[in-house]
């Protein structure tokens, strides 16, 4: 079943940024009419919160260290707001990334919007001691305090809240399922596209326009399910029927969605915050040389001198190169002369046959450097 996929809330993390970093972000915030409020918390949570606001409702809110990192000069500070809205900050954004070790994300709203009403969407968490509690036509699968954990859901009518809050009238029935995706581990915002989120293993969804064609029982039981009827009701018997009955092909499969989506959502995002056009996975630098030797062929059937070479990818790695070697051995050997013109003249002086026969004691070879890797382009 297919379904409309957007992301709603995207939140990020800065390691290691400095008070006086956090503090020119102030500081430049008060100048630019920008901060809207600023607070600081000596309990749970983050210690200082700044909420940033623009004249056309862009808003931006930033948290700096938090309570459990211990004492340092260097703490975590995290951002949280619409990815639509990340653009028009681009100059705290372009500042927070000079001041910071790295950039991780930390969780995101995914929502999966459907065409039809709420009757026909079904909603149940594959853990039974999940529950579902409703307010003002809100389906909530979780409790307030687990707002912002993995896994939490809401399901409302979105054509409403578009009505009361934007005063925007759609002329269809649309709902919305929306999960927030909180993997336990940060990941590395470079590497964000190669993770799409996984919500099939916390949800199970359907979309059912035709009642009828369900069995008569079958549709009671889905019902009550959607409902949020308790386990005492439900047997998990009953969810495994339902969810085999509902399976094909009424089931909005949460995980094909999100994987389908993921890329083209984020691509641009990950490039405002990360500073590029495209993020890519940050590779180690490397020293690379210019060689007119094609590499197209398999490496045997090259010349003598590839003999030993490794490839990796795109790069050939040759252990072996007997000119640079030699230059090696030529500046090990010249420091071998100044320290043994060095030891020679601490030693000038008269001494006894003992003293200058000792004094060959500090003239010694220097280790011998360990092999070298030279990287060459295909």
């Amino acid at each position: 079943m297919k379904a409309k996929v957007s992301i709603d809330k995207f939140v990020v993390e800065y390691k290691d940024v400095t008070f006086g970093a956090y503090f020119r972000l102030v500081i430049r915030a008060a100048i630019s009419c920008e901060l809207y409020k600023q607070t600081i918390y000596h309990g749970d949570g983050y210690s200082h919160e700044l909420h940033l606001k623009k004249a056309n409702g862009a808003y931006l809110h930033v948290f700096y260290r938090n309570i459990k990192e211990p004492e340092g000069s260097a703490y975590t500070l995290r951002l949280e707001t619409r990815p639509e809205y990340y653009v028009q900050f681009k100059e705290v954004l372009d500042r927070l990334r000079s001041a910071a070790s790295g950039i991780y994300y930390v969780s995101c709203d995914i929502a999966y919007d459907v065409k039809t009403s709420m009757d026909n969407v079904i909603v149940f968490p594959k853990d039974g001691r999940r529950k579902m509690r409703h307010y003002k036509g809100t389906r909530y699968f979780g409790d307030k305090h687990q707002r912002k954990t993995n896994g939490y859901c809401r399901n409302y009518n979105k054509g409403l809240e578009l009505l009361e809050n934007q005063s925007t009238v759609i002329d269809f029935e649309l709902t919305r399922i929306e999960i927030v995706d909180k993997p336990e581990r940060r990941i590395p915002l470079a590497e964000l596209l190669h993770h799409p989120p996984e919500q099939n293993k916390h949800y199970f969804a359907a979309m059912v326009t035709d009642w009828d064609s369900l069995p008569k029982k079958r549709a009671e039981q889905t019902r009550r399910l959607r409902d949020g009827a308790d386990i005492e009701e439900v047997t998990p018997y009953i969810r495994k029927k339902v969810k085999e009955t509902l399976a094909h092909p009424y089931q909005i499969d949460f995980n094909e969605l999100a994987r389908e989506a993921w890329e083209p959502l984020l691509e641009e995002l990950c490039g405002v915050l990360l500073g590029q056009q495209k993020p890519q996975v940050q590779e180690r630098h490397v020293q690379m040389a210019v060689t007119n030797t094609v590499y197209d062929e398999p490496k045997e059937e090259n010349d003598s001198k590839n003999d030993g070479c490794a490839d990796f990818g795109k790069y050939r790695i040759l252990r072996n190169n007997t000119g640079i070697r030699m230059r090696l051995n030529q500046q090990r050997m010249t420091g071998l002369f100044e320290l043994r013109k060095m030891t020679s003249a601490l030693w000038s002086r008269p001494s006894s046959r003992v003293q200058q026969k000792s004094s060959t004691f500090f003239v010694f070879p220097l280790k011998k450097s360990p092999p070298l890797i030279y990287v060459y382009c295909k």
